[in-house]
């Protein structure tokens, strides 16, 4: 996910929840596509219609349906589907994805003061490359407390579905946005 809206450091990753706004997602100026809408019937479809697009492709392993939740399951993901990353909350999932050769982003959604502590307290403990902080209400009021503990790439995801919202997530200093928006996909921001 080293890609980028052309025209800023911050990402606007279409997360695709129906197969219909594939094309969509492709024809925007982001690089990278999440994939949510899919199962194991399709996704090695979808991810080569991506790559053939020149866009790199992420899915939460617990939104594929017909997935399983072990260890060969995510070297499918790697090795049949061609995922380019993969997005997951459970640490002992998280383990299983490090050394494939994805990009590994730990999921957290922040639903009450024992989420927030938890995740806090387990941070450390976890192999990934990036935090996806979930829902956007919480992300953005959270993520300064995150930084301190883990400097590294965040994104926001849930809920961000107006433009103010996306602006509001790269003052706060988000890496990047998954919006399932279609009408944000495009937007662009100054440097």
């Amino acid at each position: 996910m080293e890609n980028e809206n052309n025209t800023s450091n911050f990402k606007i990753i279409p997360s695709v929840k129906e197969v219909k706004y594939l094309k969509k997602a492709i024809q925007s100026d982001n690089l990278c596509i999440q994939l949510t809408g899919v199962h194991i019937g399709n996704l090695q479809q979808l991810s080569h219609i991506c790559h053939q697009a020149g866009k790199t492709v992420i899915v939460n392993h617990e939104l594929v349906d017909g997935l399983g939740k072990d260890r060969i399951a995510f070297q499918m993901l790697k090795k049949l589907y061609h995922v380019d990353g993969i997005i997951g909350s459970s640490i002992t999932k998280l383990h299983m994805m490090k050394g494939l050769n994805v990009k590994v982003i730990y999921r957290i959604t922040l639903m009450d003061s024992i989420s927030v502590d938890n995740a806090l307290r387990t941070i450390n403990e976890v192999k990934f490359d990036a935090i996806e902080l979930r829902p956007y209400y919480h992300a953005i009021e959270f993520l300064p407390t995150f930084k301190k503990a883990w400097d590294g790439e965040y994104y926001v995801a849930g809920f961000v579905n107006t433009e103010e919202k996306l602006k509001k997530c790269k003052e706060a200093g988000f890496s990047g946005a998954m919006t399932s928006t279609v009408e944000l996909w495009n937007k662009k921001f100054e440097k």
